[in-house]
């Protein structure tokens, strides 16, 4: 062999050397590379306070939020992203005259706040299925279209002796926004329904009545 083929296989071997160097530190522990596991909701009774969500008490997920006993009181959520979280501000209970809900359901994201005010306890079930058939009704919480209720339009009312906020945010900055008192009290700027067109991505808020009614149109 002579000597100009030894310096070849010389700087062919430095440069796989040198290759598998650079490559092995991305392989095994650039966190870029690694499998992110999403954190799931977990069932959680917890009595009045303040929580952060990702804490033991309390993990990131969807859920349904109700009054553990019947009981009355307020839960409320101040999301870290606020632009983009779930902001909830209900009275848990059965008086849905005095616009206590049943139940709330919303995404709680890690950093969010969580204030519970008045009741026995509150329970945080986890949202197990979500119905993006669904054509007729949503209850009191937050929504997304395409995955809890189908696109198209709708004329939207409220029950019946009941009012609240109705809602929508568009995904597209080009959508059409709602932001609507339903009800029947005129004389307090509430309206009886709406007409609205719900693309996939836009988001729903449904704030103090159990729920609205969805007709297709």
């Amino acid at each position: 062999m002579n000597k100009y083929s030894k310096v070849l296989l010389t700087s062919i071997a430095a440069i796989t050397l040198s290759t598998t160097f650079l490559e092995t530190p991305d392989l095994n522990i650039n966190p870029l590379q690694e499998t992110v596991v999403s954190a799931k909701a977990k069932q959680a009774t917890l009595i009045p306070g303040s929580y952060k969500v990702g804490s033991t008490e309390l993990k990131p997920g969807r859920y349904t939020i109700t009054s553990t006993d019947g009981s009355s009181g307020n839960i409320s959520s101040t999301p870290k992203r606020s632009l983009h979280g779930d902001s909830i501000n209900e009275i848990l209970g059965s008086e849905t005259d005095y616009g206590q809900v049943p139940s709330v359901t919303a995404t709680l994201a890690k950093g969010d706040k969580v204030k519970i005010e008045g009741l026995t306890s509150a329970s945080f079930t986890p949202v197990t299925k979500r119905n993006k058939k669904n054509t007729t009704t949503l209850a009191t919480g937050f929504w997304v279209v395409g995955k809890d209720i189908k696109k198209g339009k709708y004329t939207v009312t409220p029950p019946d002796g009941q009012s609240g906020n109705f809602m929508v945010d568009p995904k597209s900055v080009f959508g059409d926004s709602t932001n609507e008192v339903l009800g029947g009290d005129t004389d307090m700027s509430q309206v009886p329904k709406v007409n609205v067109k719900l693309h996939n991505g836009d988001k729903i808020s449904i704030a103090g009545m159990t729920q609205v009614n969805f007709a297709k149109k």
